[in-house]
C-alpha cells in the first residue's frame, strides 16, 4: 500500500525516510522532506535512470515535489535550467505538466493513489523528457497541451485505449 498523502503532509521527513527504507521506488538514491510555506510538504528526491538508460548516459534526476494541503502536487526538476522540456507548465510555476486533469481517471494519478505512484509518474516523465530531447519524439502516446473541447483528449492508440479499460476507476 502506498504512503497516503495525509501522512506525507503531517510528517514529510518521516515520509522521505519511509521511501528510502521501503525500497518501493526504483532508482531512489536520496530523499529528504520538510514542511514548507502554507504547510505544504516538500520532498526532494534523487532518482537514477534504469540501467539500460544509465548506460546511454541519461542523467541522474533531482526533483522537488510540493504537496499542498488540498493534495495538489507540483513536481519541479532541479538542476534543469539548461535543459528544454516538452511538458512543463509556463511561468510562474514552471512545474512539470504530468497529466491533463480532464483525462480519464484510469489514466491519471489521483491523490488516493498515494506517494509512491506519484514519484513513479514523475520519474517516468523525466525519462520521457530526456528521450524527447534526444530523439524529438515523445516515447508514448502524447496528450496535447491546452483545453480539449470535449473534456478529455481522445485516446489514439489501441494500447492506450486498452489500458484505460484495464484500469477503469
Amino acid at each position: 500500500m502506498a504512503h497516503p498523502l495525509n501522512r506525507v503532509l503531517a510528517a514529510p521527513a518521516a515520509a522521505a525516510d519511509h521511501l528510502l527504507h521501503s525500497r518501493t521506488i526504483y532508482g531512489l538514491e536520496q530523499a529528504s522532506g520538510r514542511t514548507g510555506p502554507g504547510g505544504a510538504a516538500l520532498i526532494e528526491l534523487t532518482l537514477h535512470p534504469l540501467p539500460a538508460l544509465e548506460r546511454e548516459n541519461y542523467p541522474i534526476e533531482r526533483v522537488r515535489l510540493v504537496i499542498r494541503a488540498d493534495y495538489t502536487v507540483h513536481a519541479f526538476p532541479l538542476d534543469a535550467l539548461d535543459r528544454t522540456f516538452k511538458h512543463r507548465n509556463p511561468p510562474p510555476l514552471r512545474d512539470l505538466c504530468l497529466q491533463y486533469p480532464g483525462d480519464d481517471p484510469a489514466l491519471r494519478w489521483i491523490p488516493e493513489d498515494g506517494l509512491e505512484p506519484m514519484i513513479t509518474l514523475v520519474h517516468r516523465h523525466l525519462l520521457y523528457e530526456e528521450a524527447w530531447r534526444r530523439t524529438g519524439t515523445w516515447p508514448t502516446e502524447d496528450a496535447p497541451h491546452g483545453q480539449s473541447a470535449h473534456g478529455s483528449h481522445p485516446l489514439r492508440t489501441p494500447e492506450t485505449q486498452q489500458e484505460a479499460r484495464r484500469w477503469a476507476r
